[in-house]
């Protein structure tokens, strides 16, 4: 089902000499000289690794393993013969994020160590491979710009096995290398052998809510889709980031523009404030003049009307002289 929780497995194998940088870069203390894009450093104290034969890691594990090989064949492994079998198995961080909001993250980590190490033994009882070790890693992943600066965890573990049964004295891998007939006498589209692996990391975590990811054929190439999918959201992300910066750029632009017509509204307004205080002030002092006038023709006397009109009504009128302003007023009277 699209969308689903899913949990599934790539299988890689390499020669003796690319096999210890597989396990240098897998080694959960991330103690060797492993660099990737896509490790974070400062989150790999949350990596956690189990290792068997009593060995420290996956490679002590394989050195032990060869030096067994030795004492029961009496010779060494050939150095191009395909020596390490890694299985990387995928959990999907929306979901395994769930489970460690709903029962912590430390028992959800022991809990996918404990059903790892049963997978591992699985694939030991189904197909005879001698396991190594698990490198469980939670500091890979991607900060997700768009939710938040999210960290997106890459949350899987590499699982590793010496290619060969000591039980039956034999090197598996090259048993499952042929995909078979199926029912119509064609070969098949996938190896069954691989598909049964994927039906074994289904029946370790389908208790946990996992459904059971998508089979792929096995390969003994580098697996390049993880370097390359970090690079490509890390391109996606500058591209994103410069429509953002143009886009910023754009819109303060435009709040630079807004913010002077502001400026420049606020000046005009305070220009009519102090022209409409000053009217306010001329109309106040009318209305006075005018109290003032009515009680001086009230009085009838031309003396004091004259001495109102030089006194008061002509300096409001910036008059320089009151005699016409008088003769109107004795007019009117």
């Amino acid at each position: 089902m699209k969308g689903s929780p899913k949990v599934s497995v790539r299988c890689r194998y390499y020669k003796s000499k690319a096999a210890k940088a597989v396990l240098d870069h897998a080694d959960a203390n991330r103690s060797g000289f492993t660099n990737s894009d896509n490790v974070h450093w400062e989150r790999s104290v949350d990596n956690i690794g189990y290792y068997f034969h009593c060995a420290n890691s996956c490679t002590e594990a394989l050195d032990l393993m060869c030096q067994r090989h030795k004492e029961v064949t009496g010779k060494k492994i050939r150095v191009d013969n395909n020596i390490l079998f890694e299985h990387v198995l995928c959990l999907s961080e929306k979901h395994y994020s769930q489970l460690e909001e709903l029962n912590g993250a430390d028992k959800v980590k022991q809990a996918t160590m404990n059903r790892l190490k049963r997978y591992a033994k699985a694939v030991k009882a189904e197909f005879g491979f001698e396991p190594l070790g698990i490198d469980f890693h939670l500091d890979e992943g991607r900060y997700e710009a768009l939710e938040g600066n999210r960290f997106v965890r890459n949350v899987h573990a590499h699982i590793q096995f010496i290619n060969y049964d000591y039980s039956k004295k034999i090197a598996p891998l090259r048993y499952l290398m042929a995909k078979g007939l199926n029912k119509s006498g064609k070969t098949n589209s996938l190896n069954p052998h691989f598909e049964k692996m994927q039906d074994l990391a289904f029946e370790t975590f389908k208790d946990c809510g996992f459904q059971r990811g998508e089979s792929k054929s096995i390969t003994n190439k580098q697996h390049l889709s993880k370097e390359q999918f970090v690079k490509q959201k890390i391109q996606q992300l500058k591209e994103q980031a410069i429509e953002l910066s143009h886009a910023n750029n754009e819109l303060l632009d435009d709040i630079n523009v807004k913010q002077q017509a502001l400026k420049q509204a606020t000046q005009d307004i305070a220009v009519l404030e102090s022209q409409l205080d000053s009217l306010r002030y001329q109309v106040a002092n009318i209305h006075s003049l005018k109290a003032d006038m009515v009680k001086v023709l009230a009085e009838g006397t031309e003396k004091k009307l004259k001495e109102f009109i030089e006194k008061k009504l002509a300096p409001a009128m910036g008059e320089t002289s009151g005699t016409s302003l008088h003769r109107e007023a004795v007019r009117t009277i």
